[in-house]
């Protein structure tokens, strides 16, 4: 869980740093709010997919209502967040009303809940309490289906690669957990078809931390 979150804040943290680099009224621009929509919808896609599929699994095996404080902080921050969502759909469709300040200014009106959503997601679901209730057996025939779930409804050209962009190359080499053929295809291959998006990951495709994101991370990830 901890690497998805962290593909979400580094997502986000590379909107905010990119937002200052690119230039009004020119292909970049509209590259770099086709990433933003992007990032929105791999957050979407994880919450639903937790609502959905992870949270009912769970509260079936530790008593319901377990992760009722989940949803809500799902939804203490769902507002600002589609209007930002919004607001980078607008801008697609008419990118002569870019301005710098109010895309960041409408970032930071949620990622303030949403880092602190996180953070308290890994302690409602932490591993070593969950196996108290959950075998191991149980989540992984879970996780395969909840995979099978993903494989239906992402575009392969699109999510997995925001999740490599914005990974962790020294600690979650393994995700996103795909299988060796389908990670070469997404990294080699459909990694070009949208690549002018990619560049504004806070990585590489290989999940090497770009310099100027290189203060928030250990030294071992900046990038050569």
């Amino acid at each position: 869980m901890a690497m998805i979150h962290n593909v979400f804040i580094r997502g986000f943290n590379s909107l905010l740093y990119y937002s200052g680099e690119v230039q009004p009224q020119t292909k970049q621009l509209q590259s770099f709010l086709g990433y933003a929509l992007e990032v929105c919808t791999m957050l979407h896609h994880h919450h639903s997919g937790e609502e959905t599929f992870y949270f009912p699994f769970i509260e079936g095996k530790i008593g319901a209502g377990r992760m009722s404080a989940n949803v809500a902080a799902h939804e203490a921050f769902s507002k600002p967040f589609e209007t930002f969502e919004e607001l980078v759909k607008k801008l697609i469709s008419n990118p002569e009303l870019w301005d710098a300040k109010v895309f960041r200014d409408s970032v930071h009106s949620f990622m303030p809940v949403l880092r602190e959503h996180l953070a308290e997601e890994l302690t409602t679901l932490d591993a070593a309490e969950l196996r108290k209730y959950i075998t191991l057996k149980d989540f992984e025939q879970h996780e395969k289906e909840f995979m099978e779930e993903i494989k239906k409804t992402i575009s392969f050209s699109k999510g997995p690669q925001v999740a490599y962009v914005n990974g962790d190359s020294v600690n979650g080499d393994w995700f996103p957990p795909f299988p060796g053929p389908l990670t070469f295809i997404v990294k080699y291959g459909l990694y070009w078809v949208h690549s002018d998006m990619w560049e504004f990951g806070s990585c590489d495709k290989h999940k090497r931390v770009k310099a100027p994101f290189a203060p928030y991370e250990p030294p071992a990830k900046l990038q050569n």
